[in-house]
């Protein structure tokens, strides 16, 4: 997890590194594959939890409509390709690039605690085409981890491309360490099914409507959250 100075020291590296990662597949090992989705995988020093990376060639809805979404909506929408969010809120806007986000989750499963995220997303447009937004867990003294969670330690990134027709595609970097006893070994074994999992849920909301068609998660739980913590 970062500070918020080391953000704003490293903030331009940290997203010259990942555009690097999701554009080339240099240095990816191809770990799986279901009809025109595949995951990459690859080992980093810093974390025995490893980085994954898929890209999804066509989402039907263009790279604003698909970035507005992930971005400016993901507390809204999230439950519909993460079945153990239940809910989360803005913490603080930086910038009109930058923002702080807090999520929950609950996988209902047992011996497995339930899981919070803190972390801190900026974007920037690379193109006319393409638009970046890099992730990463942070520090925030004024959101302690509640009582009976364990705080994910979240790098991530995504890139939103248009396609010729209006669609587009979309890039994900994504690595959890999961904290608490959850074994990095178990992570990097499971994490392929489960994002392919994820991904056919997001390839499917947006065939459906996106946001027009799709409810979002009751406002009540979300405003709970954010009462909960101020």
């Amino acid at each position: 997890m970062i500070t918020l100075d080391e953000w704003k020291t490293n903030k331009e590296k940290w997203q010259d590194k990942d555009l690097a990662l999701m554009a080339s597949d240099d240095g990816w090992k191809k770990r799986s594959q279901k009809n025109d989705i595949t995951i990459w995988q690859q080992s980093f020093p810093d974390d025995k939890n490893d980085l994954f990376k898929w890209r999804l060639p066509k989402v039907a809805a263009n790279h604003h409509e698909v970035f507005d979404v992930f971005i400016n909506k993901m507390i809204d929408y999230h439950h519909y390709w993460t079945s153990e969010y239940t809910g989360g809120y803005l913490v603080k806007e930086i910038d009109e690039n930058t923002q702080i986000i807090y999520q929950q989750f609950n996988p209902n499963k047992p011996f497995i605690s339930k899981r919070d995220l803190l972390y801190i997303q900026w974007s920037r447009i690379v193109d006319k085409k393409t638009i970046q937004t890099c992730f990463r867990s942070i520090i925030w003294d004024e959101i302690p981890v509640p009582n009976g969670y364990e705080r994910i330690d979240w790098w991530g990134g995504h890139l939103f491309e248009a396609n010729p027709d209006d669609s587009s595609q979309l890039v994900f970097i994504d690595r959890e360490n999961q904290g608490g006893f959850f074994p990095y070994f178990m992570m990097n074994l499971v994490m392929p099914q489960y994002l392919i999992y994820q991904y056919e849920n997001i390839i499917s909301f947006f065939e459906k409507g996106g946001t027009n068609a799709h409810q979002k998660l009751p406002a009540a739980q979300n405003s709970a959250l954010k009462i909960k913590y101020q």
